[in-house]
Order: structure tokens, then C-alpha cells, then sequence
């Protein structure tokens, strides 16, 4: 018997690296999708990215209302004495410390929730139509921001206003968004229908 058939067969383990590079998902599969990411996880990462913006915002206006509260409420007993404004200045800070988390946390939620539930009916209108284009958010955008004027019970000038803004913005990010699916080399009905004309 041979010196290399005495020896024990050695099993190759996987290096740790080469188990957690390959995606469980093939990033072909994904080429047709909005932003390279499935409905779920694209939902995920718009309604937080939104919310740590909007809780960025609302913490700072949180933190300016506070203050002009807290000088209108004493602005008719300021303090005389040195330590007397020692805790004046540590009583407004503690005030604008908390009117900042609470409107962060508020407006974070809002920011979230609104976009969490736009990307949602994006989402739905994309499966009900069967096909990922411009038309789905330009429809979510319009609606979504009607809903919002409705909600908030502006005029009809103003709704007007935010209703038409809305709707454009949801035009270009959706015009935006078929730009990166076919630069992917996704399929893009219009964009495609275009190609063949042309060729």
C-alpha cells in the first residue's frame, strides 16, 4: 500500500469568505427591478432612509421651537444673578434636547410611513400592470399627494400646486428609475419598442 493511500482523505472545507460572497439572489435576476432591489427590500431601505432624513429635520426644528417657546414663556421673569442664568441656560437646554428628540422622532415617523406607503402602492401597481415603468410611480406620486392635500385640508389653489409638483417629481424619478433598469440591461417596454423602430 502506498504512502499516499494510507493517508486520510482530507475533506476541502469552504473558505469563510467564499460562503458569504455568493448571493442567494443572482444579480441578473435583479436587473429588472426598481433601484436593483426587490419590492421588499427596496421598501426597507426607502422608508428608512426617509425616516433617519426626516428625523434629522424634525429634530432640528424641534430643538428651534423649543428655544423661542422657552424665551416667550420667561421672557417676563428673566434672571438677575449669575446663577440664576446658570440654570436658565441648563433648564432652555434641557427643553431643546427634548422638543428636538420628540419632533425628530414625530416627523421621522411621518417621512417614513408616507414613503414607506408610496413605495408600497409603486409596488402594487407594478404587479397589477405586470410591467415595472414610469406610469406606475407618476400614478402612485399623483395619488399619494392628493391623498396627502385631502389630509391636511389645504385649499384648492394649494392643493393644485402640491398635486402638479408631485406629479412631476413622480415623472422623473420614475423616467429615472427606467434610465437604470435599461442602462442594466433590463427590459423597458417603451424604451425597447423605440430600439426596434429605430433598428
Amino acid at each position: 500500500m502506498s504512502k499516499q493511500e494510507t493517508q486520510p482523505q482530507l475533506l476541502q472545507q469552504p473558505h469563510s469568505l467564499q460562503l458569504i460572497s455568493k448571493p442567494e439572489i443572482d444579480i441578473d435576476d435583479l436587473r429588472n427591478e426598481r433601484l436593483h432591489l426587490t419590492p421588499l427590500n427596496r421598501l426597507q431601505a426607502l422608508a428608512s432612509t426617509s425616516a433617519i432624513i426626516g428625523s434629522m429635520l424634525g429634530f432640528y426644528e424641534g430643538v428651534q421651537k423649543s428655544a423661542a417657546r422657552y424665551l416667550v414663556e420667561n421672557a417676563h421673569r428673566l434672571p438677575t444673578t449669575k446663577g440664576g442664568w446658570y440654570f436658565y441656560h441648563k433648564r432652555k437646554n434641557y427643553e431643546m434636547i427634548v422638543g428636538g428628540m420628540t419632533g425628530g422622532v414625530k416627523t421621522g415617523m411621518k417621512f417614513g410611513g408616507f414613503v414607506a406607503a408610496l413605495s408600497f402602492f409603486e409596488s402594487s401597481l407594478d404587479y397589477g400592470r405586470g410591467q415595472i415603468d414610469f406610469i406606475n410611480t407618476t400614478l402612485a406620486c399623483f395619488v399619494g399627494t392628493g391623498l396627502y392635500t385631502r389630509y391636511k385640508q389645504l385649499s384648492v389653489l394649494q392643493a393644485s400646486k402640491m398635486i402638479r409638483k408631485g406629479t412631476i417629481v413622480g415623472l422623473m424619478l420614475g423616467v429615472a428609475q427606467d434610465m437604470m433598469i435599461y442602462a442594466r440591461g433590463g427590459k423597458v417596454w417603451y424604451l425597447d419598442e423605440v430600439k426596434k423602430r429605430l433598428y
